[in-house]
């Protein structure tokens, strides 16, 4: 732990050696460059003085397809200030000339000691002899950028152009992108003449050269070309949404996005340098939109490029400056969409100098400063960042004209980009194996612990079932409480009502003395009836709630139900009705009885409700017969057993039929003192019998309460014979 402290401290002294080394060597690049660009053009220009003719190009030993194409560099005579066409060259010398040579701007020409500006017009012409056997074939001239619009004619046969030639702005159309034309030329002489004018930008002539060559062999190379930038185009493009959809996808990842806006901002450049082909793709796109759009571009590349290098390498980044370039390069993008191009065109060096360097050169800092301190994959920047910072130098000359060509940038970025997905490719595959590594570590732990974690998993499972069912279990209880205490306070504010009423009546004598008996017997009869069906609401609760345990034994259930018939016979027959047991029409083998898995208590407690709502609807003199059948399977012994019920009372309305089980549901127009819920009791200890209860009637014959029960034959035994006779206890049910 204390020997990091150490190291760092051997290591600052190297390190800060180096960082102001780096800003020796960038002041000193800074200040060499002002000083080189600042310098007169006079300084730098090719003085030639007129003469009175100009001399040929002697092509007759060049042959085409062997020596490849020519540049057509010189000699060219220039008619200052003069639009000349080849019919003014038809009787001798239109007049005195400049022998010059091209590519240069027209600032590098001087016409007695005074040298030319780029604001202008004029016109070129040579003159070149072929051989016979070269003009059998026809020859392509590849026309590079000429500043800023120009026609041309070949032996004399206009050849088209770029934009419209013009003796002032006014006049002149700028257009100016590289541009192919075939021609079948003649054996000895041939002339070309081209007019070039420029009100439009800094800089003005044939500032690119020209190349001849044969008809494939060009076409051959301008589609090379084409392809070339448009491979670059397309990988910027992708490079873009890629970038883009991994920003969108990690949206911390803000570097992403500032290296898409790079990408994107020099794919629109690249499309409008080169072979320019966005003029080709947008027709109607202007020059000095597109001019524009090239400068804004490479202003957007600038800013996106520091803002990526500072989330790249935050902790070595200056954080103060980078408000400063944007201050600086939006108002100068403001200034580039608010002026002409000939306005800020002639700002370049400023801007080159003043504006774009100085972002170079702080991102160079940066890579250099993170690679001094070993920061992830700092080295491969900054080796792809140098590369690019070159190509930017090289762009810097040839738009300063110290060098013949340009366009490099573009390819510059592309071998930047190829570091970062270096460096990207790095980054994957060290989190790759490193997830590898941990993903073993991670099956060892699981194999040595996945057994342990099977069983709490199953545990956990099995636990979490009986929570649910429990819960499940808790909600219907509840529920079903709320439900019952709500009826049972409908149900109980009846007689309490009529009790309060009585006793009221009686304490404020308004009930005589004589009467009070009969009132108190009332109280009385309206005691009992709530004591009942107090009993009748936490029987049916329990019930419901499945907290009353059912008893469960085998019992013959014809011994049974024939002694509970005899047992409440007396009952039934001391009020003038006949209770009748009817011994079944079936026969069980011998030895055999009918056996029913009963809860003697509950099931007499369903019998006696039965026998009594048979009784309270049945007038004097009548009958209520129990009866039972047995529905075996085929040839099987088990199957339900039904247990009848039958009276001959007033019957009940087929209306209601389907209602009479319900909780508190009493038959409209008949005479009611229970409480109504003596049937959905029977109901609750039937389903707990897993059998059902039912009921079919007919008004004025009376009605048939059945119950319906799993059954099966077996044999008889001692303890099934005590329970048919009603074991050692009688129950004493009273019916609702």
């Amino acid at each position: 732990m204390r020997s990091e402290p150490t190291n760092l401290r051997l290591k600052r002294p190297n390190s800060t050696y180096l960082e102001s080394g780096m800003m020796r060597f960038a002041a000193s690049l800074l200040i060499g460059l002002i000083v080189w660009c600042s310098a007169p053009s006079s300084a730098w220009a090719t003085f030639l003085e007129w003469n009175a003719a100009s001399d040929k190009r002697d092509l007759q030993q060049w042959h085409p397809w062997g020596d490849g194409i020519v540049s057509l560099d010189g000699p060219w005579e220039l008619y200052w200030n003069r639009l000349l066409e080849p019919d003014d060259f038809a009787d001798g010398s239109p007049g005195s000339s400049l022998t010059v040579s091209i590519p240069a701007q027209w600032k590098s020409y001087a016409i007695n000691g005074q040298a030319l500006t780029n604001e202008g017009y004029a016109t070129y012409r040579m003159k070149f002899i072929i051989s016979g056997e070269v003009a059998g074939q026809p020859l392509g001239l590849y026309v590079n950028n000429v500043a800023s619009a120009y026609r041309f004619w070949i032996n004399g046969e206009p050849m088209n152009g770029n934009g419209t030639v013009g003796t002032d702005a006014t006049r002149m159309v700028p257009r100016s992108y590289p541009k192919v034309y075939f021609f079948q030329p003649h054996p000895g002489d041939n002339e070309v003449v081209i007019q070039v004018s420029n009100f439009a930008q800094r800089t003005g002539g044939i500032w690119e050269s020209l190349e001849l060559g044969d008809a494939e062999e060009i076409a051959s190379l301008h589609r090379n070309r084409v392809m070339v930038w448009t491979l670059l185009t397309g990988c910027l493009l992708l490079m873009t949404v890629f970038s883009f959809f991994l920003y969108f996808f990690r949206k911390q990842e803000r570097a992403a996005l500032w290296f898409g806006l790079i990408c994107l901002a020099i794919c629109i450049r690249s499309s409008l340098l080169g072979e320019s082909f966005v003029y080709v793709l947008f027709p109607g796109l202007s020059w000095e939109w597109g001019v524009k759009l090239e400068y804004l571009s490479e202003i957007a590349t600038i800013l996106s490029l520091a803002a990526f290098v500072n989330k790249q390498y935050p902790q070595d980044a200056i954080v103060r400056i980078f408000p400063l370039f944007v201050a600086s390069l939006a108002g100068f993008g403001a200034f580039v969409l608010a002026t002409p191009a000939k306005v800020y065109t002639q700002l370049m060096v400023p801007y080159i100098i003043a504006l774009l360097l100085p972002v170079f050169l702080y991102v160079t800092y940066i890579y250099i400063r993170a690679a001094l301190r070993q920061r992830t994959g700092s080295r491969t920047n900054m080796i792809g960042f140098l590369g690019f910072f070159v190509t930017v130098i090289h762009e810097i000359l040839y738009y300063t004209g110290f060098v013949p060509f340009g366009g490099l940038v573009s390819f510059g970025l592309l071998f930047f980009l190829l570091t970062q997905l270096l460096n990207l490719s790095l980054l994957f595959t060290r989190a790759i194996t490193q997830s590898e590594m941990l993903s073993i570590e991670l099956n060892k732990v699981i194999e040595s612990q996945e057994e342990t974690i099977r069983q709490r998993t199953s545990s956990l499972q099995a636990l979490n079932v009986r929570l649910e069912r429990g819960n499940q279990e808790l909600s219907r209880i509840e529920h079903v409480r709320s439900t019952l205490l709500a009826e049972a306070y409908h149900d109980l504010s009846t007689p309490i009502t009529a009790i309060k009423g009585f006793s009221k009546a009686i304490k404020t004598a308004v009930i005589s003395e004589e009467e009070a008996p009969i009132y108190a017997g009332r109280i009385y009869e309206r005691s009992l009836m709530l004591e009942k069906l107090i009993d009748n609401v936490v029987e049916l609760s329990q019930l419901k709630t499945g907290e009353i345990q059912f008893q469960f034994v085998e019992v013959p259930i014809l011994p049974f139900l024939r002694k509970l018939s005899h047992r409440y016979a007396a009952e039934v027959n001391a009020q003038g009705i006949a209770l009748l047991w009817e011994e079944p029409h079936f026969a069980l083998p011998p030895g055999k009885e009918l056996l029913v898995a009963l809860d003697r208590f509950r099931f007499e407690r369903v019998f006696a409700n039965l026998i009594s709502n048979a009784v309270k609807y049945t007038p004097g003199e009548g009958v209520v017969r129990i009866w039972i059948e047995f529905r075996p399977a085929e040839h099987s012994n088990n199957g339900p057993v039904v247990i009848h019920v039958t009276d001959s009372g007033t019957g009940i309305p087929e209306s209601e039929l389907p209602h009479i089980f319900k909780r508190r549901y009493r038959i409209p127009l008949q005479a009611n003192t229970g409480s109504g819920l003596g049937l959905a009791i029977c109901t609750e200890i039937a389903a707990r019998h897993q059998g059902k209860i039912g009921v079919s009637s007919k008004m004025g014959e009376g009605s048939d309460f059945h119950i319906t029960l799993p059954a099966k034959i077996g044999d008889s035994r001692a303890d099934t014979d005590r329970h048919a006779e009603g074991g050692e206890d009688e129950h004493d049910h009273s019916a609702d």
